[in-house]
């Protein structure tokens, strides 16, 4: 295998979590350039074999990230509905596998430099979030107009994901300059935590949490007085951002209360109160067709019928095409096979990075680290915003995903042995 291709490969994969928020175009860009790249390598590979393939370990992230297609390509056999943009979105994901086979056999002090991605983007989608939220002429409804173009509950969710993942990379050291690069990941904190609140986005917070639960389950070495020290001080922190947010001026908090009074009298188009009818909406349609769904292309016509019968408003079925919540929406498009397959797609590759947290390797352990991190967010974030709304975020979960998975591998450091000797 050549290692130029190896080399491209990587570093076009590094890229993502930078070109996260600042581009629309580079994730889908990077993703089927390096697909193509690696399918290549595999097809020449098999002509004219030179290293085992190991498809062994490239089974759980295959499962993981081909689980989705398999559902609605069966869902979508069964009912007779397909939808070309459904089809395109499950597939980047499964696009990431020969992808993920490729990164297996790179050496991971190349793909440990996805450090500086991470502070890249911290630092980017936080300096955004400021600008775009404090500038008179634009306003937190502006933010999809910038970069990446996504809404400013993805944009403030990914630039605290960035920020927190840069403060677990602290015990790598990869510049000539070890105080300003820790200096660097620990002023990403602040300021992405900052730039979240500016954005009055308050599903964000729930990382700080998740944060927290990753830090204390991968701390075994840790003595029960340590760990609840740490979650002591947690506590305290999550306490004074809940009371600062609770009585600021621009307080969004006191809006849940608010909507959810509103709701109880009746008046259900408000934020809270159209998430709720999305989400009644899309447990009836589950209870409609529990296996296969009803199908992603048939949700706004099953909100019209349910509008009909007056559990949706006419806003509801006219303004909006998914529940704000990807278990949800996976439940009423997929059935079964759809939560099986979203909870996959988070839940196989957490449990593989809670395993391999327990390696005494720091470059092991601290991407473990960012691993869980990442797809438990996700998985958090999921819940109250469909994560994966547009095909542009495919690639920011599937590559990122891939790049952690094949640095925490013990299969990086037999490529670093191959390449060594020039194979």
């Amino acid at each position: 295998m050549s290692i130029n291709c190896l080399r491209s490969v990587a570093f076009l994969t590094l890229l993502i979590p930078a070109l996260a928020l600042t581009s629309a175009v580079g994730g889908p860009a990077i993703l089927y350039l390096t697909a193509v790249i690696a399918l290549t390598a595999m097809a020449i590979n098999l002509v004219r074999p030179r290293e085992p393939f190991a498809l062994r370990e490239l089974l759980p992230m295959a499962v993981a990230l081909m689980a989705p297609l398999l559902a609605m390509l069966i869902s979508s056999s069964y009912l007779g509905v397909w939808s070309s943009s459904e089809i395109e979105k499950l597939l980047r994901f499964a696009l990431a596998v020969p992808v993920c086979w490729l990164l297996l056999r790179a050496p991971r002090n190349w793909l440990q430099h996805v450090q500086w991605s991470f502070l890249f983007g911290a630092f980017a989608g936080s300096l955004m979030l400021i600008y775009i939220v404090h500038s008179p002429s634009l306003g937190r409804g502006a933010v999809s107009d910038f970069g990446g173009r996504y809404n400013a509950v993805a944009f403030a969710d990914l630039t605290i994901f960035f920020g927190l993942a840069a403060l677990l990379t602290l015990p790598w050291r990869l510049s000539p300059w070890p105080r300003l690069e820790a200096g660097l990941k620990v002023a990403a904190v602040p300021l992405s935590i900052y730039g979240v609140w500016v954005s009055h986005t308050r599903s964000s917070w729930a990382l700080l949490l998740v944060f927290g639960l990753v830090y204390l389950l991968t701390e075994r070495q840790w003595r029960r007085r340590s760990k609840l020290l740490f979650l002591g001080g947690l506590i305290v922190v999550m306490a004074v951002l809940a009371a600062v947010s609770w009585h600021s001026k621009e307080s969004r908090w006191k809006g849940v209360v608010s909507d959810l009074n509103r709701y109880e009298q009746h008046d259900r188009d408000t934020s809270v109160g159209i998430r709720i009818q999305l989400w009644e909406a899309s447990w009836l349609m589950f209870k409609q067709s529990p296996l296969v769904g009803v199908g992603v292309p048939n949700f706004r016509p099953e909100l019209a019928k349910l509008q009909q019968r007056g559990i949706v408003t006419e806003e509801v079925a006219i303004g909006y095409g998914e529940p704000h919540n990807d278990m949800l929406g996976a439940l009423a498009g997929y059935g079964l096979l759809g939560l099986l397959s979203i909870l996959a797609l988070y839940l196989i590759p957490a449990a593989i990075f809670w395993r391999r947290s327990a390696s005494n390797d720091p470059v092991v352990h601290v991407g473990s680290q960012v691993g869980m991190l990442f797809c438990l967010g996700y998985f958090v974030f999921s819940l109250s915003e469909m994560m994966f709304r547009n095909m542009r975020s495919v690639p920011i979960y599937a590559l990122t995903v891939v790049v952690l998975y094949a640095l925490t591998s013990a299969r990086s450091g037999l490529a670093q042995q191959r390449l060594q000797t020039g194979r």
